[in-house]
């Protein structure tokens, strides 16, 4: 797994831009200072008295887990697209020696 965008001499391969670890982790920093800012607006919104600060920085709070959930989604799928894919290769592979041309 590299860092290399699509190219004619990549085999097909799409790009794989950022690496799972590094996925990862930018969706944590990325929820975390969403979470660290919701709570600091509403705590900010309680003890000034202003209502919508405090409404909105709750929104942020909880989009934070929504990111988090989203992103353990997305993971989900790329996993179901691999799947799909190295079942797609194998299918063609089968056809091949059906066929006669070989395994290659």
């Amino acid at each position: 797994m590299g860092l290399s965008l699509f190219s004619p001499d990549a085999g097909g391969r799409c790009a794989e831009v950022v690496r799972p670890a590094a996925a990862r982790t930018l969706t944590i920093i990325a929820a975390a200072v969403l979470a660290f800012d919701g709570a600091a607006l509403a705590l900010m919104g309680w003890w000034g008295g202003r209502f919508m600060l405090t409404l909105v920085g709750l929104v942020f709070f909880f989009s934070s887990g929504l990111v988090v959930l989203y992103w353990r989604w997305y993971q989900r799928r790329l996993d179901d697209i691999a799947e799909t894919r190295r079942q797609l290769s194998e299918e063609a592979r089968q056809m091949r020696r059906i066929l006669g041309g070989g395994d290659k």
